[in-house]
């Protein structure tokens, strides 16, 4: 049957709306797909997460020094590393705002352990990786930095001796200034290099060196921190795995004793301060050393040492979970040590790796190690103690966080202050 001029019309007319709700669903999807697509690349870019730490801080006349390393992601001085952390270098005012914020951009990853204020300017230590085998090879060059008085680079000087080089401390004495740290053959290098191990090397201030030191073998041998007394420096660190090492060395590089004490972790002994005759040094104690890796628990320790490298007395500190110390200082006739306890996060972890959670500790002594009392951070991301500073009657605490409980997002590591009184409670954070 023909259909009439009247029912063409009318099945156009259907024709027409139905074409209509097609193109307006079809634009629907398109505008969901556009704003799912925009939506994810904000949830991306907006989910890396900002990497700003601190590894060591000093207090000046003005304000405070601060080195560490970063993405500088939210820094207002330096441009975005999308790729690699760098070392960096900061000073804040007593305020605890930045005042100016310096990037070393050389080469790919790279770090600073610690600095020091003299009469130019100041003196950055760390590490850097200046080509695509150390990053593969996960190994440094030793990195020297020279600033002046507003945070320019002044010189640089990168070191490399038997193929992973780290500086972890850099002390001033009256010519120049001394390093401290390892030089040890790279992972599945095979062999022996005789000026590898723990590293001590003094540099005039133009960055010649003076003279050098080594021990404890191109596989393990490293020192943490060191201290000056008198005519001689007295360090610490590690000369095997979880073997802590003590050593006095003359000021000419001379070595006087070298020591070691079984059993730590793996980073040996990481920090030394001197009261009185005494010396005292901080790190951790491996408590069940006949356990597997995964399986062994430490605890915080403390070890009263005279001048002569004999132990005298020591003391460690347990809470819950496994602890270690990671800075010491002394606070008239009270020492008072900063670092951290951790624990497996079995939801966080997989097959491949171990993902710890990390809560930092402060703890006060008296120098017959009897503990004081202390105090432990609760938050719900990572906090990590890294140095204190004795202060005003205070303790200023510097590290690194991911907790909302101190300004994070339980995502971004950002470096924090926190401000304890004598009695170890916590009077704010920055």
């Amino acid at each position: 049957m023909k259909k009439n001029k009247k029912d063409l019309k009318v099945e156009q007319k259907r024709l027409i709306k139905w074409l209509r709700v097609i193109i307006v669903l079809c634009i629907a999807i398109i505008v969901v797909e556009v704003g799912y697509i925009g939506l994810s690349y904000y949830n991306r870019k907006n989910s890396i997460v900002y990497t700003d730490t601190l590894n060591s801080f000093k207090e000046t006349d003005d304000g405070y020094l601060v080195v560490g390393n970063s993405d500088f992601k939210n820094s207002e001085f330096n441009d975005y590393k999308k790729n690699y952390n760098k070392a960096k270098f900061a000073k804040y005012n007593s305020d605890f705002e930045v005042k100016f914020e310096s990037a070393y951009t050389k080469g790919y990853s790279s770090y600073f352990s610690d600095v020091i204020e003299y009469s130019d300017g100041f003196i950055a230590v760390g590490g850097a990786q200046y080509d695509e085998q150390q990053v593969e090879d996960n190994a440094t060059d030793g990195l020297i930095v020279l600033y002046d008085k507003e945070g320019k680079q002044v010189d640089t000087k990168s070191v490399q001796i038997a193929g992973d080089t780290t500086f972890n401390k850099v002390l001033l004495v009256d010519d120049g200034f001394i390093v401290v740290g390892q030089s040890i053959l790279q992972n599945m290098v095979i062999g022996n290099d005789p000026d590898g191990g723990a590293l001590i090397i003094k540099y005039d201030f133009d960055l010649n060196e003076v003279w050098r030191a080594n021990y404890g073998g191109s596989k393990s041998g490293n020192f943490n921190d060191a201290i000056i007394d008198g005519d001689y420096i007295y360090l610490v660190g590690k000369d095997a795995t979880r073997y802590g090492m003590v050593a006095k060395y003359t000021l000419s590089g001379e070595q006087v004793f070298v020591k070691s004490y079984e059993y730590t972790d793996t980073v040996g002994f990481s920090s030394i301060v001197k009261v009185g005759n005494d010396f005292f040094v901080a790190g951790s104690k491996t408590i069940n050393i006949d356990a597997k890796d995964a399986d062994k628990v430490t605890e915080g320790l403390i070890l009263k040492y005279n001048s002569d490298g004999e132990v005298l007395d020591e003391v460690t500190f347990s809470k819950n979970n496994s602890a270690r110390f990671n800075k010491i200082v002394a606070d008239g006739d009270n020492l008072i040590v900063v670092g951290h306890t951790y624990k497996k996060d079995e939801e966080k972890s997989t097959s491949k790796y171990n993902y710890l959670d990390y809560r930092g500790i402060i703890v006060k002594y008296n120098t017959t190690l009897e503990k004081v009392t202390d105090n432990k951070e609760n938050g719900s991301g990572v906090d990590y103690f890294s140095d204190v500073i004795v202060t005003d009657n205070c303790y200023l605490v510097g590290g690194v966080s991911s907790s909302k409980e101190l300004g994070s997002n339980n995502k971004d590591y950002r470096t924090y202050f926190l401000k304890y009184n004598n009695d170890l409670e916590r009077q704010w954070y920055k």
